[in-house]
This record gives structure tokens, C-alpha cells and sequence, in this order.
């Protein structure tokens, strides 16, 4: 587990965008993530989102983080029409309008009548990566982030599966000619997750700019184990 502070110096043309900045939120998201007491094998997505908020907000290990993190944040017009509500939301405090967006997904999941489904179109779809690709969610930001939770742990599944879905959504998901969903260059950010933890990323060629998502996935601590038990 990381002991890094974080917060350190604004670099003198600030980006919030710029891959150390992305890279903070990253760990510190494992970080909490692995923290946190797991989630139930039934707890709902806006719970488990919402706790994690909490982490980030209120555990002294992030005493310095340099963001305001809130979860279920609304997108306003200019006459209060409600345009869309981000899952979790990074905004840097340096920074005046700009902020890192997570649209957050259970994977696995198991339903209480004992039905399990995979997710993988929800992931890729309206409710997920194409909210940020119609530009529903972060009009006009170079970055933007899917955060999925793997209630059954089993992450490495979880990557083939939605990995398999993106490419059959290439040209809806506009992806860019040689993108597809690989190992992120900021990886090591999450290092000191909980074993499972990855995070990959790929670039869409929207009309007015390329947008690169990333993909952070989650695994329920213990998950399998309890499945057994």
C-alpha cells in the first residue's frame, strides 16, 4: 500500500489532465479501494460508490488529496436542466471547471433470485462507455474513466470479457484505428492495489478531439472465497 502523499507541486501551465495528475486519482482510488470494507455480494452500485467516496473523503491517508471527490454529481445547463449525473467525480482544487469523471459498473453480478450476469453490455453501452462517447458525460475533455467492480473478484475474466464487447462495438464506441482495450501506460499508479487491480485504456477518435477512456477494474475482496463458503 502506497505511503505517498499526495498533493505535491502544480506544474506551471496546471493540466489537470496531464498523466500525473490522472495517475493520483488512479492510486489513490486502489488505495481506498483496498481500505474499504469489501462490498456485500448484493450491495447495489450507487452504495458501493458511495462508500468509496467516503473513504477518499474521510480516511487520514488522503488527508492531502488535492481533490474534491463527490459521488452522484449532476450536470447542470444554463437554465438548471439536470444533463446528465456523473457516478464519481475529481474535481482538482486548482483547477475551475475541468474535472476527471469515473462512470462506475458492477461486473459478475449475481441477482438475488440467483441469476448471474456478466454486465459486459451495460459496460460498453448508453449507461456506460457511450454516455462519454456521445459527449452526454465531459464535452470536450481529453480524458475521461470507467470504474468497474467485480463482485465475484474474478478481474482477469472480467478484462477478456469486456475487452471481447469493445471490440464488437468498434464503430459505435468510435475507436480509434490501431485502439483497443490494453494495459494502461499508468499502471504502475496502481501498483498497490489489491491483488487484481488493473487498468487499462482506449482512444476513441471523437469529431472534435480523441478521447482516452480508462478502464479501472475492482476486484471484490474475498469474493470467490465467500462463494464457497
Amino acid at each position: 500500500m502506497s505511503a505517498r502523499k499526495f498533493g505535491g507541486s502544480l506544474e506551471p501551465k496546471f493540466n489537470p489532465f496531464q498523466e500525473s495528475y490522472l495517475a493520483e486519482i488512479f492510486e489513490a482510488t486502489a488505495t481506498a479501494w483496498n481500505r474499504m470494507r469489501p462490498p456485500r455480494r448484493n450491495e447495489i452500485e450507487d452504495s458501493i460508490t458511495f462508500r468509496l467516496a467516503g473513504r477518499l473523503l474521510n480516511d487520514l491517508h488522503f488527508s492531502e488529496f488535492p481533490y474534491d471527490v463527490v459521488p452522484q454529481y449532476w450536470l447542470l445547463g444554463l437554465d438548471g436542466q439536470r444533463l446528465g449525473r456523473l457516478d464519481l467525480r475529481f474535481k482538482h482544487r486548482s483547477s475551475q471547471r475541468d474535472y476527471f469523471a469515473f462512470e462506475c459498473k458492477r461486473l459478475h453480478v449475481t441477482y438475488p433470485a440467483g441469476s448471474f450476469s456478466t454486465e459486459y453490455p451495460t459496460y460498453a453501452g448508453d449507461d456506460g462507455m457511450m454516455a462519454f462517447i456521445l459527449e452526454q458525460y465531459c464535452k470536450g475533455f481529453p480524458a475521461a474513466g470507467m470504474l468497474s467492480y467485480i463482485m465475484d473478484g474474478k478481474s482477469d475474466k472480467a478484462w477478456i470479457g469486456v475487452r471481447k464487447r469493445i471490440e464488437l462495438l468498434r464503430h459505435p464506441l468510435k475507436l480509434s484505428e490501431t485502439s483497443g482495450l490494453e494495459e494502461s501506460m499508468l499502471s504502475k499508479s496502481i501498483e498497490h492495489g489489491m491483488q487484481g487491480t488493473q487498468l487499462g485504456e482506449t482512444e476513441h477518435g471523437l469529431n472534435t478531439h480523441n478521447l482516452r477512456l480508462y478502464h479501472l477494474f475492482l476486484p471484490v475482496r474475498g469474493a470467490t472465497r465467500r462463494k464457497r463458503a
